[in-house]
């Protein structure tokens, strides 16, 4: 019975999102020409980006689609065990302008996202990230809609925009689950829906050079948003109110032709009012940030492939009282290819601690200094289309809080991507 009503309910949901592709592609002018069965990674930018490299030929449209779900248990610890369910459908449609017969350099990029399920992170654990990045109000919604164009090593992007796919990214961080591997802590807990990432994006415009060693960019988002319930479905901008600007510079390092790492430092500036969180009547102009990110491929299985050992580590300050983490840390390990035959698999190993700012500790005197996440998971890939990814959260004082016990907790995923 639970199984045939979760497959209606994925048809259903799948459904709405369709409707709303079909509406996408008639505003460009033209029906969808083919879709072809793609194969989606994050971050979701890069999705569709060509192949240089390759000699097949990329249709003029192409479809992507991702069903992903979580059953959860929190076993002990947090506001009290129990579990959960946690659901994402992602549905990305691109068009090539060139292979449309349109102008060379162009794409053209929709996403559309339905979240559904529970909230566990409010109502089992108590913390202040979620559990899963895949974690929000159920809701179906534009998530993406851009157009960049690129003029050799050169693009501009300009549209809805998820920051989280460019900027703070760790391709080794990102085979977590939780969410503060994937955004870094000193931004996401200190203004809430003020930065473009999911499940709330917002207008931007996002500048980018590529050279083969270094990464040069930067981009401009607004800075609010509406809230949920004035804008269910993410449509509107609001452009009148703050900025957030963000920069990153990357080195790539090669090693006798093969990638070895990458190597960011990025800064950010919001323009924002913030509130003082040491007195909420109070308020304070603007907020700012640094972090830094390495990839490292310790141990490669061979030179000719990303097989192997690979260490990542983040840090990033974020100073003043407006932000609950002033700053944090994160390293772990991830492994691709551990067990014979097994080459597409990856384990996952890694640690967030999270510092709290010290005057908000000194202010209440009711608040741990820090908020520490320990993570284990193994990805395994069954089939061209199928993944399999179980995982273990131990979340060590979570929201800072003394009343709340440390909290144990177990995630089995799947993903199907078309």
């Amino acid at each position: 019975m639970l199984y045939f009503y979760y497959n209606q309910l994925l048809l259903r949901n799948a459904s709405i999102l369709l409707i709303y592709f079909s509406s996408a592609s008639f505003t460009v002018g033209q029906p969808m020409i083919a879709a072809s069965q793609v194969k989606m990674e994050t971050p979701t930018e890069a999705f569709f980006l060509r192949n240089e490299n390759s000699h097949e030929e990329v249709e003029a449209w192409q479809f992507g689609a991702r069903i992903q779900g979580g059953i959860l248990r929190n076993f002990k610890g947090g506001i009290k065990t129990g579990s959960d369910y946690i659901g994402l459908i992602r549905l990305t449609l691109s068009l090539d302008t060139e292979q449309a017969g349109l102008w060379k350099n162009g794409q053209l990029f929709f996403t559309g996202v339905n979240a559904h399920g529970g909230l566990p992170t409010a109502t089992l654990i108590g913390d202040f990230q979620p559990i899963s990045r895949n974690e929000a109000p159920e809701r179906t919604a534009l998530f993406e809609f851009w157009y960049k164009h690129s003029f050799g090593k050169l693009s501009i992007l300009a549209g809805q925009h998820d920051m989280n796919s460019s900027f703070g990214t760790s391709g080794s961080a990102g085979r977590s689950i939780h969410s503060a591997f994937g955004m870094y802590p000193s931004i996401t807990p200190n203004a809430g829906y003020s930065f473009s990432i999911f499940p709330r994006t917002m207008p931007a415009l996002y500048i980018k050079y590529a050279g083969k060693n270094i990464t040069l960019q930067t981009a401009a988002y607004s800075g609010s948003s509406t809230n949920f319930n004035d804008d269910p479905y993410n449509l509107r901008w609001n452009l009148n109110e703050s900025v957030f600007l963000v920069g990153e510079i990357h080195y790539n390092r090669f090693i006798q032709g093969a990638h070895q790492g990458t190597y960011k430092l990025g800064a950010f500036v919001h323009t924002g009012n913030f509130p003082d969180i040491t007195n909420p009547t109070a308020q304070i102009k603007g907020n700012q940030g640094i972090y830094l990110i390495a990839d490292h491929l310790l141990i490669p299985e061979d030179r000719h492939s990303s097989q192997g050992l690979k260490l990542f580590l983040q840090t990033g300050i974020g100073p003043g009282n407006q932000n609950l983490i002033d700053v944090f840390t994160s390293a772990g390990f991830t492994y691709e290819g551990l067990l014979p035959q097994r080459d597409k698999d990856v384990l996952f190993a890694g640690m967030v601690n999270s510092f709290i700012n010290e005057e908000l500790i000194e202010s209440t005197g009711m608040m741990e200094k820090s908020r520490a996440i320990v993570e284990l998971n193994y990805s395994m890939q069954l089939g061209d289309h199928f993944t399999l990814q179980p995982d273990l959260q131990y979340i060590i004082n979570p929201n800072a809080d003394p009343n709340l016990n440390n909290a144990l907790l177990g995630i089995l995923r799947f993903t199907i991507n078309y």
